[in-house]
């Protein structure tokens, strides 16, 4: 045997598991397995002239034997994931968004914390089998705007879904650093970095955060309290124009915008009663018979 082929053999040899028993053995009834890294060494054991073709055909059966066994490994593995997933998801796991956002004229919204996640997550993935952990890397990618390439700084993360089986799922998520100008870029990196994780961990796991229309309620509920605000206005001025008379009231009516009329169109026929009320002369003598 050459010097290759004998390494080969050691080799194959060593990554077989020792049987706890030898094969030989008969185990209530039935006989263990013997596989082709078995053979093989029976044949290397009764030393002489090994046959090197039958040695090379055990060689390659024993290297499709372990193929075999790790493709059933892998497969078990992600069957158990599959199931413990399923169970994790019967939690049905609910991330609040707690943090209020305000973005000023571009409007304000609440968003869940990456931190909010990891604490409601964490129990209910461990309890499964579930780990999960992040790669973050920080770097550039070209990007062109109005026609002129440039460096943008940028973000990569990475969510790894671990199984206690071995099966892991990943998900990769990127995108440009923050533009806070009261921030470091580091803490524009970061802030990126913090967002895609928390997004890249709520996707992975299929979590749902609580609230998912609330930037448009949250719009609406601002547009409402601004016409109210502009409404107790209005009215005001109108009450007060109406206190002087039907005169002011209309030259009142007259110098409002079309908003302004909406607003008080309901409220108009009103102030034109209490401004004709205000226009009304007082009777004197009724006043003096009273006293």
């Amino acid at each position: 045997m050459n010097t290759a082929t004998a390494a080969r053999v050691d080799t194959i040899l060593e990554l077989e598991p020792k049987p706890a028993m030898p094969p030989t053995v008969v185990q209530q009834g039935a006989m263990a397995t013997i596989t082709p890294a078995d053979l093989l060494r029976n044949l290397m054991e009764r030393g002489g002239d090994v046959d090197m073709e039958r040695a090379e055909r055990l060689m390659a059966m024993q290297e499709r034997f372990l193929q075999m066994q790790e493709g059933e490994r892998k497969r078990e593995a992600e069957l158990a994931f599959r199931r413990d997933f399923a169970g994790f998801r019967g939690e049905n796991v609910i991330v609040p968004k707690s943090k209020h956002v305000d973005r000023g004229r571009a409007g304000s919204f609440y968003q869940a914390e990456f931190e909010g996640v990891c604490r409601l997550l964490s129990p209910a993935l461990s309890k499964h089998g579930f780990g999960f952990r992040h790669d973050m890397r920080f770097g550039s990618r070209k990007w062109t705007t109005d026609g002129v390439e440039n460096d943008m700084p940028w973000v990569y993360v990475t969510c790894y879904l671990e199984h206690r089986a071995g099966h892991a799922e990943t998900l990769e998520l990127e995108g440009p650093t923050g533009d806070g100008q009261a921030n470091t870029p580091v803490q524009n990196m970061q802030t990126t970095a913090s967002f895609l994780k928390r997004q890249s961990l709520l996707a992975i796991t299929g979590t749902a955060t609580g609230g998912e229309d609330d930037e448009a309620r949250m719009k609406h509920n601002a547009k409402s309290e601004d016409r109210r605000e502009d409404f107790e206005e209005l009215l005001d001025a109108g009450r007060n124009a109406a206190i002087e008379g039907s005169k002011a009231l209309t030259a009142w009516w007259a110098g409002l915008d079309n908003k302004g009329r909406s607003l008080m169109n309901k409220e108009f026929a009103q102030l034109r009663k209490d401004a004709a009320k205000s226009d009304k002369p007082v009777d004197h003598s009724k006043e003096a018979a009273r006293v």
